[in-house]
């Protein structure tokens, strides 16, 4: 990596630098992905299916391997790093819920079974306190009757301490000093001890405030400090940490204070199956967020629920982003989800990222054709339109568009740039070209070509490749070359003469009126709706004019059906003008 990039990828929380992905037959998924990720961020990659969107996830959490590029969490580098070691928390399009453990089972999977930095507790200090909160908080019978049943039970001291570490959610320390507290009282019964509770429990304290004195005075002695919570704290007063098992104790509190945020208390005792399909993915989410993570990766979580489900769990996770201040990366193929999560939105085609930026930048603001068609919905209107630079004028049958006086000039000047820059890939069609290509035919759609051209080359390359002097990497590029050198033609065509133009407005830029409610105007078609989609507050009315359907948006106040005629306006403020050859904004 440049020095630049390093430099970068050291200030940013998480960097991508350069990610590719290659799979084995040769196919690209990702080409050439580079983002900086600020801390506690809500990132949204979009996209349609086989866009590489998953992939990339997949490749930050370290489930895909990286053909090339690195990834930089705090300026460390995670190539190497295995899955569970790279901070990160994956929530999966499936819920993949153990049928079999109940929703606390299920939150604190993940915290059973690995190791975690942890504060250095003091165990004695810790068990003492424990105790009290078990004689406190747990009523006397159930104690007493749980104490008698495994203590009068069979197995050695080991067996007991770690089956009342299980039920009560103790440490195992903490286990074994209350079995030396219920020794003077272990051949009698529950009905008994609870006869006798003040007297128990006064004793018990009392046993409890000598071991807690005695371990504050060897802690003294040794120089040790501890916190409130009985965490050993170093020489500038922060807290002690290693790696380590968590206890019962502070597993159950996490998965405690996770099931608050996400209103899952009520179900801690509950098997997934009598959750509904809500419910069991907050229980996903909970299995994440439990284990305290700065970055939090979301692979079409919400694919699988209902549509008013998904708009309710689409502001629960909002709520929780901003509640617990983690970073998030969310995937997505649903452009409303990313609009109304998203702080940032990548836009991905064909593995290639088309847009960054806010989803306000996204939406009014569209880089090209693609993106322009793909946020938004309905979508944006979609229509080729003849430009007459003497005018300045847009046709389309009888609408006519004001272009503005400036745009014939910038029009040029946008033509002159494609001109050199498809000049220059022409004239040395590297890999950088090759993909360049690629790039620009994920905007304008000519895959399908490219398939069917590359399928018929391969198959007399196969033939032919014994006799013929010619490079595979040459005939890899003959597509794009060939789609390059017709886009040259055709650029150069447009630089000085009246072109067709690719116009786009979005549906609710239309002004739609009752036909003789107003002075017709050029920049109006009067036409009649073909489908009046009533959404509550409004109407999405769809129409054809000069072969092309179209839809607009109007107030549902403003009662229109099939049987009316309609005056749509275009105004040419709203109106955005792309190239049909690149596909790109002409700005």
């Amino acid at each position: 990596m440049n020095t630049a990039g390093e430099q970068n990828a050291k200030q940013a929380f998480l960097s991508l630098q350069n990610l590719e992905k290659i799979y084995p037959n040769g196919e690209k998924a990702v080409y050439n992905f580079n983002l900086d990720i600020e801390k506690n961020e809500f990132l949204v990659i979009v996209g349609p299916s086989g866009c590489g969107k998953t992939t990339t996830l997949r490749m930050v959490a370290g489930l895909e391997d990286i053909s090339s590029g690195d990834i930089f969490l705090e300026g460390e580098l995670l190539n190497y790093k295995p899955c569970k070691d790279r901070r990160m928390a994956i929530v999966f399009q499936s819920y993949a819920l153990y049928p079999q453990m109940k929703v606390f089972d299920n939150i604190a999977f993940p915290l059973t079974i690995n190791r975690y930095e942890a504060p250095v507790t003091d165990e004695c200090l810790q068990s003492c306190f424990l105790l009290r909160s078990l004689m406190r908080e747990t009523d006397a019978q159930k104690l007493f009757e749980i104490l008698c049943g495994i203590l009068g039970g069979k197995g050695g001291v080991r067996a007991k301490a770690e089956s009342l570490a299980e039920v009560f959610s103790l440490t195992y320390e903490c286990a074994k000093r209350l079995i030396s507290l219920c020794k003077k009282y272990k051949k009698q019964s529950a009905q008994q001890l609870l006869s006798q509770k003040e007297q128990i429990f006064a004793e018990w304290e009392a046993q409890i405030g000598a071991w807690e004195n005695a371990e504050r005075g060897v802690l003294q002695q040794k120089g040790i400090h501890v916190d409130e919570k009985f965490c050993e704290l170093d020489e500038n007063g922060a807290v002690k940490m290693q790696m380590r098992k968590l206890t019962p104790y502070e597993i159950k509190v996490k998965v405690y204070e996770t099931a608050d945020k996400l209103d899952l208390t009520p179900y801690l005792d509950k098997l997934p199956k009598e959750l509904s399909g809500g419910q069991m993915q907050r229980v996903a989410l909970g299995r994440a967020i439990v284990k305290n993570v700065p970055i939090f990766l979301m692979d079409e979580p919400l694919s699988n629920l209902d549509a008013k489900l998904r708009l309710t769990m689409r502001s629960e996770i909002v709520k929780l982003h901003n509640r617990i201040h983690a970073t998030t990366i969310y995937v997505t193929h649903d452009q409303t989800e990313a609009m109304t999560m998203a702080s940032r939105i990548v836009v991905m085609s064909k593995g290639f990222v088309q847009q960054i930026g806010t989803p306000e930048v996204i939406y009014n603001d569209p880089a090209n054709i693609f993106v322009a068609r793909f946020i938004g919905s309905p979508s944006m209107n979609v229509f080729n339109a003849k430009f007459e630079r003497a005018s300045s004028r847009f046709r389309f049958g009888s609408l006519e568009i004001a272009a503005g006086k400036d745009f014939a000039q910038r029009c040029a000047e946008f033509y002159k740039r494609k001109e050199a820059e498809l000049s220059a890939m022409l004239d040395n069609f590297d890999e950088a070209a090759h993909e360049s290509m690629l790039k620009l035919l994920s905007v304008t759609g000519e895959y399908a070509e490219k398939r069917r051209k590359t399928a018929e080359k391969n198959s007399l390359w196969a033939n032919l490749k014994r006799r013929v002097a010619k490079s595979p990497t040459q005939d890899r590029y003959a597509f794009e070359r060939e789609v390059c050198a017709r886009k040259l033609e055709e650029v150069r065509r447009r630089l000085d003469s009246d072109c067709e133009l690719t116009l786009g407005i979005r549906p609710e830029n239309l002004h739609i009126r009752m036909h003789g409610a107003g002075e017709t105007e050029k920049n109006a078609v009067t036409v009649r709706p073909t489908v009046c989609e009533l959404l509550g507050g409004e109407y999405n009315i769809h129409f054809d004019y000069n072969g092309m359907g179209m839809v607009g948006q109007v107030d549902a106040k403003n009662k229109i059906s099939p049987q009316d005629e309609i005056d749509v306006l275009f105004p040419a403020e709203d109106v955005y003008v792309f190239d049909p050859i690149t596909g790109d904004r002409i700005r």
